[in-house]
């Protein structure tokens, strides 16, 4: 009996160039805000005893008072006296984030973690700071550097389904353009565990990555391990080759060429994945299973580059399908790498692996096709894929 939850997905829309200086300044309002409460919590420790709720309710007392203190003329022991009026929903904003980080450092604290000094965070939207958002536009409240203005700001992105519900959205400010993120709760129809659908289901699509040509190749196989059908998604060398104009010009100093290189493998990760999904769908799939590959390795001092950014996307292949599978009701899950890229999916037996042309000869271990010592031969990244559903298969 399949049993129905939620998922929360974040459409990230761009915002046209007008007026986007606005943003810019209620980013840094925002951000002096959620500092003031930050260091107002370092002080009062004591405080964080308290549930979020209670706890952002004394931090208003502390920050704007009472109507009491007021009509006494007391000041609040933390005044948000050097700041510009700051809107009821801006302010408790600004106080959930700064109550979030300040939990976060509380809990790595033991770790040896340091508080915060830079405050770079995305002005989250509450109703009341937003209103009208329709496909294309949203009316946002933003700081104009001396007052408040209720401002139109029209943006392009994907179509958010009408079914959903829409929660508050953030404001994120890129290097040359800012960005709308739009938090989008979907109901998601399956979310039983894969134990408890391979309780009933009768097959699973197992997946490996070879690197070439085809970026993914799948195996239909049975409940039983009988092999089904094979589907390869192509697109490897097309993506290489755009690949490499790209990394030439990023090569010669011209450093706008590496957040190309990012979105070129964003969009072929997207493209494959869906593609997948689509397949799982038609063959009515709702368990993938992939390679555990390890996490790819930074070689850049700031942590940015890294190696599926130059060679190979498999890994962000599989990040995209986990979330989007789930969104579906596809759950994606993971078997160790060892021995499934050297071994015969038929009967165990080591193999040697060549091309067309070539004479799999004793040394040789390149190549898109393979051959065992019992005869069995066939393409290598499907022996693979099959090698990753056999090992499945064996847990249940």
């Amino acid at each position: 009996m399949e049993k129905e939850g939620y998922i929360t997905l974040t459409y990230r829309m761009r915002f046209y160039d007008k007026h986007v200086d606005w943003l810019s300044k209620t980013a840094v309002l925002y951000n002096r805000v959620v500092k003031h409460y930050y260091e107002l919590l370092a002080q009062r420790t004591d405080l964080l005893s308290m549930s979020n709720f209670y706890l952002m309710r004394e931090l208003e007392i502390l920050s704007v008072g009472t109507r009491e203190m007021k009509k006494a003329g007391e000041k609040a022991a933390f005044s948000l006296v050097d700041f510009p009026v700051i809107p009821l929903y801006f302010r408790r904003a600004a106080i959930n984030c700064a109550i979030s980080m300040m939990r976060s450092f509380q809990a790595r604290k033991i770790t040896g973690a340091s508080m915060a000094e830079k405050f770079s965070a995305a002005p989250v939207y509450y109703k009341g700071m937003y209103k009208e958002l329709k496909e294309g536009s949203v009316l946002l409240k933003v700081f104009t550097g001396e007052k408040w203005k209720w401002q139109q700001y029209r943006f392009c992105g994907r179509k958010i389904p009408k079914e959903s519900v829409i929660l508050s959205p953030a404001v994120y400010m890129g290097e040359e353009q800012a960005y709308l993120h739009i938090p989008v709760q979907k109901t998601v129809e399956d979310i039983r565990t894969v134990a408890e659908r391979m309780k009933t289901e009768d097959k699973i699509f197992a997946l490996a990555f070879p690197g070439g040509d085809s970026i993914a190749v799948g195996a239909l196989i049975s409940r039983t391990g009988e092999f089904l059908k094979a589907s390869f998604f192509r697109g490897g060398l097309e993506l290489k080759a755009k690949r490499k104009r790209l990394i030439r010009k990023w090569k010669k100093g011209e450093k706008k060429y590496l957040k190309k290189i990012e979105n070129v493998n964003t969009y072929y990760a997207h493209l494959i994945s869906r593609q997948i999904l689509d397949f799982c769908k038609r063959e009515g799939v709702t368990v993938i299973v992939v390679p555990n590959y390890r996490q790819a390795i930074d070689f850049s001092n700031k942590g940015y580059l890294k190696t599926d950014n130059f060679e190979w996307i498999g890994r962000r292949v599989i990040r995209y399908l986990k979330y989007k599978g789930f969104s579906e009701g596809i759950l994606v899950s993971k078997v160790p790498v060892y021995g499934i890229s050297n071994s015969c999916s038929v009967c165990g037996e080591k193999i040697r692996r060549y091309n067309d042309g070539h004479t799999p000869g004793r040394n040789y271990y390149g190549g898109q096709l393979f051959i065992c010592s019992n005869g069995h031969r066939g393409n290598s990244g499907l022996n693979t894929a099959r090698n990753v559903g056999k090992r499945f298969l064996s847990y249940f």
